[in-house]
């Protein structure tokens, strides 16, 4: 008898990397998709939603409901930042055809979140590519949501390496911070200081992987293939501008975690001050798996593989 589907539960912010990861969760076997929440971080919400809809249409996935939010974080994106989302609502590649499209749930952010999780048969895996912020609010709601939660797989943080917040873009901050913390740092501190079980994926390890222009060509010869197609010219459009597969990776370890090396660290993040967002180690903080290592050649043969079918 077959081990039961991991269940997972994904909530991305709608960026090019978000949207290609969830391509990639949908090819992973013996994952079980329960409900995909978008945050309007890293995005403008209305084309991330568009998008998000349109790509499960593509792998006619209808069945997996989709949510949208009106949260908002302590410290908002760029503009610059989040249009990539009206980009990739108009590819080719999601555009050559009516789609049938998965109908938007009724509840949004924290709400959908809380429902999905209570209705799940067995506990379910969190796939965060995004801030933390509805986690944060459905734990302030229901605090034993706790229980229904597996594990949570969040890119997020930058411990040994530069953080990606521009001091040019946000005045008065030191850029040791990585943005799906600085968005939201007060919830980032509730969630750590939850009793979910946290395996982090900062920039110090998705940050390996960049978008090459090998790597689109890569795609490009195999975009016969639907998904390659669709990652060719979304990548296509930021392989320029030193764009990594942050949440590409984070969610690659659902399928090969063999490729991954983890360290036991006790964190913190800073809630104030020039390093606003910041995680740092502190003896004594939370305790939480952190990805410092991969397989870089075998991950980027994994993706091109998984999109190849």
């Amino acid at each position: 008898m077959s081990p039961p589907s991991r269940l997972v539960l994904m909530d991305m912010d709608g960026g090019v990397d978000d949207l290609m990861a969830l391509a990639l969760l949908l090819t992973i076997p013996d994952v079980e998709v329960i409900g995909v929440l978008v945050t309007p971080a890293d995005c403008y919400l209305e084309p991330a939603l568009s998008a998000t809809r349109k790509l499960l249409a593509l792998r006619q996935r209808t069945e997996i409901p989709v949510a949208g939010s009106q949260v908002r974080g302590q410290n908002p994106f760029p503009a610059l930042f989040r249009k990539d989302a009206f980009i990739v609502d108009l590819l080719p590649a999601l555009n050559d055809r009516d789609w049938e499209e998965p109908p938007l749930a009724s509840e949004e952010g924290s709400a959908f979140l809380i429902r999905r999780l209570q209705e799940a048969p067995r506990p379910v895996t969190l796939l965060v590519t995004g801030p933390l912020t509805h986690l944060a609010e459905a734990l302030a709601q229901e605090p034993g949501l706790a229980y229904a939660v597996e594990e949570l797989l969040w890119m997020g943080g930058a411990l040994d390496v530069p953080g990606n917040v521009d001091p040019l873009l946000e005045p008065g901050h030191d850029g040791t911070a990585e943005w799906n913390a600085y968005w939201d740092p007060p919830a980032v501190q509730k969630v750590l200081r939850s009793s979910i079980p946290i395996r982090m994926f900062p920039l110090d390890v998705t940050e390996k992987v960049p978008v090459t222009p090998d790597l689109v060509r890569r795609l490009a010869r195999q975009r016969h293939y639907p998904l390659s197609d669709l990652a060719a010219q979304a990548y296509a459009t930021v392989a320029w501008s030193g764009y990594c597969m942050w949440d590409v990776l984070t969610t690659a370890w659902l399928a090969r975690p063999e490729l991954f090396t983890f360290e036991d660290m006790e964190i913190e993040v800073e809630l104030e001050g020039r390093s606003q967002g910041r995680i740092r180690r502190r003896p004594g903080g939370r305790r939480v798996q952190v990805a410092t290592r991969v397989d870089v050649e075998r991950f980027y043969a994994f993706v091109l593989e998984a999109w190849a079918r």
